[in-house]
């Protein structure tokens, strides 16, 4: 069921009334219908044509710590500038009527407004007057339960509240903030339907797909945070919808821990004072991950964008929902981990390597794994696995296939091949291990449009305890729904080794992105460039990109201590598919 709000003890927002308006505005055909939801009424039927565009404004401001007067005046200021430009969507940062820099509760209730209350009574104006959707980030106090929230608020064209969204992931914010477990909130608009989640909400994945799955098409982010293009569109990628980021810009405080304190009181300072002038970036992307605005700086600007309005959308590659049930599990616990009796941590050496074109494809990699074991020995390195490309291997051969696994127990170093899909078969992965064992992963995914024989797909994913490392072998595909990352991290793997093909620009940005949920990437790409790309944001670099050949060292203790979502609930995500609904 899709949430209009999680603000449930303000009238306005209870499921009655909620349900009770859309039905309403549906049957009147003043909004359009998602993906497979037909009009039910004549009046639908003959509805204005619904726009094609979307004129959207991101707002790129620093609020003044603590000054909520000053920044409430200065937000309706520039909402009215955005709205005067034909904007019908414009986002503000987060905290944007408070500033961020507040550590405990006594803090915080100087700057905190309950909803409905002043600010959005004056934004709502704005939003009234030019029939505008505006969305900002406050600090909300919730007087029945006595606390406080960093919150998103969505208003109407009628300049009415939508909705409010409590941040999840916040970590000096709980000296303050409390916790929230509801849905990920949506609205159905004339533009399409919109979705709210808060600056470090993004870059857990799970809150943007459980956006997506809610058949969101575009996503509002406010944030107060250092990020790049390549991470927005990596999101926009994955689930298919336009993104709104807007930041902010400016210094703030540390805080101070008092020696005599109350639970109001309570301080949790940051370790040094925050920096919001870092990486911080206000943008506007697409769902094929074109940059409408990319607005940077130490000044108020506005960044402006036309995203599409669309009447359909899907996910890149189909979900499989029954093999993500782990993400309703809770095995990365701290206690649970260290119960998982993976491997002893060690650092091994690891090469991702592609031969190149040839007419004798098992011969070119023998001779280039050869180089590499020569390469690594000569740093005084054991090299312990090799990854090839997909599709390079044109099938099996016998002969081939032997020389490669004497190769694998004469030097000690585990290979892994790939085989194409054939008419009855769908792409294969062979971890040929110096042990003389052999290892088969099929693959579980396809992508839009691939031509596979679906009842040979696999519906599970396949880990291996080797000696030195967890090891989790996966093809491109299979990897690029977010899940993926999620359940592999919940089976405690350290490395996942990868054949790939695939060219397409975002592939380098997807895999860092994948390594934060803790997890060593190593794959090898017909395409484009081999990589290694490290998790557990210790390494320096953290990634390695190059042609032919990548050798690097890989740590799995730093993979071992796996972090997990906070206050996210993964139903959504682990319902089956609603092919009518596109969920998957």
């Amino acid at each position: 069921m899709r949430s209009e709000t999680s603000l449930k003890r303000i009238p306005l927002f209870r499921h009655h009334r909620i349900r009770s308006a859309v039905v309403a505005t549906v049957l009147a055909g003043l909004i359009p219908l998602l993906p497979g939801h037909e009009p039910t009424s004549a009046a639908a039927a003959h509805a204005s044509p619904a726009p094609k565009t979307l004129k959207t404004a991101t707002i790129h401001f620093a609020p003044e710590e603590g000054k909520v007067e000053n920044n409430r005046a200065k937000m309706v200021e520039l909402a009215n500038q955005a709205a005067g430009k034909g904007a019908k969507l414009i986002v503000l940062p987060e905290m944007a009527t408070s500033g961020y820099s507040f550590f405990s509760r006594a803090e915080m209730s100087k700057a905190a407004e309950e909803v409905p209350g002043k600010t959005t009574d004056a934004l709502g104006a704005v939003a009234r007057q030019h029939h505008a959707y505006i969305a900002f980030g406050m600090p909300v106090y919730e007087p029945d339960t006595n606390r406080y929230y960093n919150s998103a608020v969505l208003l109407g064209p009628d300049g009415r509240t939508r909705g409010v969204y409590h941040k999840r992931n916040h970590l000096i914010e709980s000296s303050y903030n409390a916790s929230s477990f509801e849905p990920i909130p949506t609205f159905d608009t004339e533009y399409g339907r919109m979705a709210l989640v808060i600056c470090s909400d993004m870059f857990n994945s799970q809150f943007p797909r459980a956006a997506a799955v809610q058949g969101a098409d575009i996503l509002i982010a406010p944030a107060n945070v250092g990020i790049d293009t390549d991470f927005v569109r990596v999101r926009t990628f994955e689930n298919d919808f336009s993104m709104i980021v807007a930041n902010r810009w400016g210094k703030g405080t540390k805080g101070t821990k008092p020696e005599v304190f109350t639970q109001n009181t309570f301080t949790v300072p940051s370790p040094f004072p925050y920096d919001f002038d870092f990486g911080s970036r206000s943008i506007i992307m697409t769902p094929d991950g074109k940059v409408l605005a990319d607005v940077s700086g130490q000044s108020d600007q506005i960044g402006y964008g036309e995203v599409p309005v669309r009447t359909s959308r899907t996910f890149p590659v189909e979900r499989k929902p029954a093999m993500y049930s782990l993400m309703g599990q809770d095995t990365l616990e701290p206690y649970t981990q260290k119960q998982f009796h993976q491997p002893d941590p060690a650092t091994f050496t690891a090469a991702a390597v592609d031969p190149g074109p040839s007419t004798a494809p098992w011969q070119a990699a023998l001779d280039a794994a050869a180089k590499a074991v020569s390469q690594a020995e000569s740093s005084g390195k054991k090299l312990r696995l090799i990854v090839f490309p997909a599709n390079y291997f044109p099938g099996s051969d016998t002969a081939g296939l032997a020389k490669l696994t004497s190769f694998a127990t004469g030097h000690g170093t585990d290979l892994l091949i790939h085989y194409p899909a054939t008419g009855t078969e769908v792409p294969k992965s062979t971890l040929i291990a110096s042990t003389g064992q052999s290892y088969d992963y099929r693959r579980t995914h396809h992508k839009r449009g691939e031509k596979l024989p679906e009842d040979r797909l696999s519906d599970d994913y396949l880990v291996i305890d080797r000696d030195y490392a967890r090891l989790a072998l996966m093809q491109d595909v299979d990897m690029m729904p977010p899940e993926t990352a999620q359940v592999l991290a919940r089976m405690g793997v350290d490395v996942v080794a990868m054949n790939t093909d695939w060219r397409d620009p975002v592939r380098s940005a997807l895999w860092k992105s994948r390594t934060g949920d803790y997890l060593h990437i190593v794959t090898a790409n017909k395409s484009g460039p081999e990589g290694i790309y490290l998790g557990g944001y210790k390494a320096d670099p953290s990634f390695t990109e190059d042609e032919g050949i990548v050798i690097r060292d890989i740590t799995t203790g730093d993979v071992r201590a796996k972090p997990s979502a906070r206050f996210f609930d993964p139903t959504t995500i682990l319902e089956p598919c609603r092919e009518a609904a596109h969920t998957c």
